[in-house]
């Protein structure tokens, strides 16, 4: 009977502390907590006068191979090499319009005419990328450090520049850009003004005669 009340009793105490473990893991589990922090510094501020006509997306794979030499003279002269490769993928996108800062309109009001001058070329406004790095290889003697992958990060923040270049952003762009005047030159000549345009040589052109913005 006694061997009986004693079985009991360890199987009661086992269990018993088998809810304490279970209790005291849940709790601290549960005092678990995440921390993070966030220092914003604004540098400086601009006024920005910008317009985006066109937007690309693209997507290009980048890579990279940095070979790193090492020549060792004793007990006679070795050149050894190790090689540091970078393989990821590049998304973004590219943003193209005119910066209008430097645009000049003035008004004739004897001659009911609107000049436009200096008039910009389209150029890219912005470039939003991501990295994706597929595949990093390095040696003991030559890694990748932070230097490395900020350069990284503007090399192919300069790709995705070349690609939007290539394919044509900028000419459509500009063509955006004439639809844009154009549609500026309707409502001037429905108000019975002219829409003039100076050129460099301080000729003023009707914009209907050339493609100001090619």
């Amino acid at each position: 009977m006694i061997r009986k009340i004693v079985f009991v009793i360890a199987i009661l105490a086992a269990f018993g502390l088998g809810v304490w473990l279970t209790s005291s893991f849940l709790h601290n589990k549960a005092k678990e907590t995440t921390t993070s922090g966030a220092t914003v510094l604004l540098e400086q501020v601009k006024q920005v006068r910008k317009m985006v006509t066109v937007e690309g997306n693209f997507s290009e794979l980048y890579d990279e191979t940095n070979i790193r030499n090492f020549t060792i003279y004793l007990p006679m002269p070795s050149t050894w090499s190790f090689s540091k490769q970078a393989t990821l993928k590049v998304t973004g996108k590219v943003l193209v319009g005119y910066d209008l800062k430097e645009i000049q309109i003035r008004i004739d009001s004897t001659n009911h005419q609107l000049i436009l001058s200096k008039l910009p070329d389209p150029e890219i406004i912005s470039v939003d990328h991501q990295l994706e790095y597929k595949n990093l290889e390095e040696s003991y003697f030559n890694s990748f450090s932070p230097e490395d992958y900020t350069r990284i990060s503007k090399n192919a923040k300069a790709v995705l520049s070349e690609k939007a270049k290539e394919s044509g952003l900028l000419e459509k762009a500009a063509e955006q850009g004439n639809q844009m005047i154009d549609i500026m030159r309707v409502l001037v000549e429905a108000a019975g003004w002219t829409l003039l345009v100076e050129e460099e040589s301080g000729q003023l052109l009707p914009f209907d005669s050339l493609s100001i913005l090619d």
